[in-house]
């Protein structure tokens, strides 16, 4: 059974919405320790409450500091690398969308084209009905379809040419073990 899309808002009840914090809290706690376990990298979390109360730090204060330090002492250029505001993800989202926007429009477009050339070929009315523009790629695409064709028969020719040089060798007996005797 599909879960239903949970919808995020504040919690009304403040009983109920600290419980929610204090679990969410310890389970970002335990996702970090295992994060740092498995990925072996230095990790810290400060969590600060929305009443002003002292920030909690994972896995102490002086670690989480020393993370802290780390980072900041680092050039601005590896800082910033990896960080991005709501606009710059959406900008990275719709680019890469963008792309394979593209790509499906490419193999939505190649694959017309395949049957239009099917039509054309099964069927002579199609010919007549169908514009210039269209004949032109139909052109290129049967063009591109005969130089691979014209290129798997050479590659097979090779490979032929190959295996009978082969059995030739077997057959000169230069590959047969000592004291053994062709057939």
């Amino acid at each position: 059974m599909v879960r239903s899309k949970i919808k995020y808002e504040l919690i009304a009840d403040e009983r109920a919405r600290k419980e929610t914090f204090r679990k969410r809290k310890l389970s970002l706690f335990k996702k970090l320790n295992e994060f740092k376990t498995l990925c072996n990298v230095e990790a810290c979390a400060v969590i600060s409450n929305e009443k002003g109360a002292q920030p909690e730090f994972w896995p102490s204060p002086p670690e989480a500091f020393n993370v802290i330090q780390t980072f900041k002492n680092l050039p601005s250029s590896s800082q910033t690398s990896n960080m991005v505001n709501g606009e710059g993800f959406l900008k990275q989202n719709l680019s890469r969308l963008a792309k394979n926007l593209d790509k499906e429009k490419w193999k939505v477009q190649s694959l017309e084209q395949e049957l239009l050339l099917d039509k054309c070929l099964s069927e002579e009315s199609v010919l007549e009905e169908t514009n210039s523009g269209d004949l032109q790629k139909l052109l290129c695409l049967l063009e591109k379809k005969m130089r691979m064709v014209d290129d798997n028969i050479v590659t097979l020719e090779h490979s032929d040419s190959t295996v009978i040089s082969s059995v030739k060798e077997i057959g000169s007996g230069s590959t047969l073990g000592k004291g053994k005797q062709p057939l």
